[in-house]
């Protein structure tokens, strides 16, 4: 008896994590060659952004454009170094974004210094985004 419930039990978990697996959220990542070109992704799905930045000279990726009903920023952007043991050394800035429910907008960043009012950015990124 005490095998039958453990093995329904083992069978039970299996199942849940096959179905776990399955819904999980997808990951469509790109980078600065993906600049102006069309993403697809499913509703639930992340898209994270990966480009080269240094905010230790006060230059980050901010968001510019985007439809908060369609996309909406997952957390803070995050910063990794490329050479961590560097003082000042740039690396990459990472964006994670969540689609929410289906349709088509564009997503643009802008690399500027937050605090420069009426200074333009040094650098953009765009993508068509088609969420299904």
């Amino acid at each position: 008896m005490l095998r039958r419930i453990q093995n329904t039990m083992y069978a039970a978990l299996l199942a849940l994590l096959v179905l776990l697996a399955a819904c999980g959220a997808r990951q469509a990542q790109i980078n600065a060659a993906d600049k102006d070109k069309q993403v697809t992704v499913d509703a639930g799905d992340q898209l994270v952004i990966t480009l080269d930045g240094n905010p230790t000279t006060g230059y980050i990726w901010e968001v510019q454009d985007l439809d908060t009903s369609l996309l909406r920023q997952a957390g803070e952007p995050k910063f990794s170094s490329s050479n961590p043991d560097l003082v000042g050394s740039g690396g990459t800035q990472t964006l994670t974004f969540t689609a929410l429910k289906a349709g088509t907008t564009t997503l643009t960043l802008i690399y500027h210094r937050p605090w420069e009012k009426g200074v333009a950015p040094i650098d953009t990124f765009s993508v068509s985004v088609t969420i299904k």
